[in-house]
Protein backbone atom coordinates (compact mmCIF):
# COMPACT_ATOMS: atom_id res chain seq x y z
CA UNK A 1 0.00 0.00 0.00
CA UNK A 2 1.28 3.73 -0.68
CA UNK A 3 1.17 6.48 0.95
CA UNK A 4 -1.90 8.28 -0.93
CA UNK A 5 -3.79 5.30 0.04
CA UNK A 6 -2.76 5.01 3.99
CA UNK A 7 -4.64 9.09 3.73
CA UNK A 8 -7.24 7.87 1.65
CA UNK A 9 -7.69 5.56 4.91
CA UNK A 10 -7.26 8.41 6.89
CA UNK A 11 -9.99 10.72 5.24
CA UNK A 12 -12.12 7.64 5.00
CA UNK A 13 -12.26 7.23 9.01
CA UNK A 14 -12.66 10.65 9.08
CA UNK A 15 -9.22 10.79 11.11
CA UNK A 16 -7.46 14.34 11.53
CA UNK A 17 -4.02 14.73 11.27
CA UNK A 18 -2.18 17.14 12.78
CA UNK A 19 1.68 18.01 12.53
CA UNK A 20 3.23 17.95 16.00
CA UNK A 21 6.38 17.83 17.63
CA UNK A 22 6.30 14.63 19.73
CA UNK A 23 8.91 14.02 22.14
CA UNK A 24 10.59 10.85 21.86
CA UNK A 25 8.07 9.40 19.21
CA UNK A 26 7.41 10.45 15.29
CA UNK A 27 3.44 10.05 15.53
CA UNK A 28 0.81 8.91 17.88
CA UNK A 29 -2.66 8.33 17.85
CA UNK A 30 -5.11 10.23 19.94
CA UNK A 31 -9.08 9.08 20.87
CA UNK A 32 -10.61 11.00 23.19
CA UNK A 33 -14.63 11.43 23.82
CA UNK A 34 -14.58 9.75 20.52
CA UNK A 35 -12.45 12.07 18.39
CA UNK A 36 -9.63 10.20 16.53
CA UNK A 37 -6.89 12.02 15.07
CA UNK A 38 -3.11 10.87 14.53
CA UNK A 39 -0.16 13.21 15.31
CA UNK A 40 3.09 13.21 12.79
CA UNK A 41 6.06 14.87 13.50
CA UNK A 42 6.78 15.48 10.42
CA UNK A 43 10.37 17.35 10.63
CA UNK A 44 11.44 14.19 12.12
CA UNK A 45 9.98 12.01 8.82
CA UNK A 46 12.78 11.87 6.92
CA UNK A 47 11.87 10.07 3.68
CA UNK A 48 8.82 8.84 2.40
CA UNK A 49 9.24 5.10 3.59
CA UNK A 50 9.36 6.51 7.20
CA UNK A 51 6.11 8.50 7.15
CA UNK A 52 4.03 5.45 5.26
CA UNK A 53 5.44 2.70 7.95
CA UNK A 54 4.55 5.89 11.05
CA UNK A 55 1.14 6.37 9.83
CA UNK A 56 0.50 3.09 9.28
CA UNK A 57 1.32 1.98 12.40
CA UNK A 58 -0.79 4.68 13.74
CA UNK A 59 -3.62 3.82 11.36
CA UNK A 60 -3.45 0.19 13.53
CA UNK A 61 -3.75 1.05 16.78
CA UNK A 62 -7.15 2.88 15.37
CA UNK A 63 -8.20 -0.46 13.23
CA UNK A 64 -6.87 -2.73 16.22
CA UNK A 65 -8.41 -0.42 18.73
CA UNK A 66 -4.74 -0.69 20.45
CA UNK A 67 -4.76 2.17 22.37
CA UNK A 68 -3.46 2.98 26.47
CA UNK A 69 -3.20 6.53 28.01
CA UNK A 70 -0.23 8.82 27.68
CA UNK A 71 0.34 8.11 31.55
CA UNK A 72 0.16 4.28 31.71
CA UNK A 73 3.07 2.49 33.14
CA UNK A 74 2.09 -0.45 32.51
CA UNK A 75 4.49 -2.12 30.36
CA UNK A 76 2.94 -5.05 29.35
CA UNK A 77 0.13 -3.29 28.31
CA UNK A 78 1.78 -0.63 26.23
CA UNK A 79 3.98 -3.63 24.54
CA UNK A 80 0.87 -5.67 23.53
CA UNK A 81 -1.05 -2.36 21.82
CA UNK A 82 1.96 -1.38 19.89
CA UNK A 83 2.78 -5.24 18.82
CA UNK A 84 -1.20 -5.14 17.83
CA UNK A 85 -0.48 -1.89 15.87
CA UNK A 86 2.69 -3.00 14.29
CA UNK A 87 0.75 -5.92 13.38
CA UNK A 88 -1.91 -4.07 11.40
CA UNK A 89 0.75 -1.92 9.73
CA UNK A 90 2.77 -5.00 8.77
CA UNK A 91 0.13 -6.91 7.08
CA UNK A 92 -1.29 -3.43 5.54
CA UNK A 93 2.30 -2.63 4.05
CA UNK A 94 2.97 -6.45 2.99
CA UNK A 95 0.24 -8.24 2.25
CA UNK A 96 0.91 -11.93 3.20
CA UNK A 97 0.35 -13.31 -0.50
CA UNK A 98 3.20 -10.63 -1.21
CA UNK A 99 5.81 -11.45 1.24
CA UNK A 100 4.91 -15.61 0.40
CA UNK A 101 6.07 -14.68 -3.25
CA UNK A 102 9.00 -13.63 -2.42
CA UNK A 103 9.91 -16.12 0.23
CA UNK A 104 9.48 -18.90 -3.04
CA UNK A 105 11.06 -16.74 -5.44
CA UNK A 106 14.51 -17.07 -3.49
CA UNK A 107 13.79 -20.50 -2.74
CA UNK A 108 13.81 -21.11 -6.63
CA UNK A 109 17.16 -18.99 -6.92
CA UNK A 110 20.27 -21.14 -6.40
CA UNK A 111 23.75 -19.43 -5.03
CA UNK A 112 26.67 -20.94 -5.56
CA UNK A 113 29.48 -19.86 -2.81
CA UNK A 114 32.98 -20.28 -3.85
Amino acid sequence: MNLENLYNLVKKEKIDIYNWHIKDANGIYINIDKINAIALDYDNLGTYIEEKCVLAEELGHYYYDATYSPYCKNLQLISKQEYKAKKWAYNTLIPYENLRRAILERQDKHFIIS
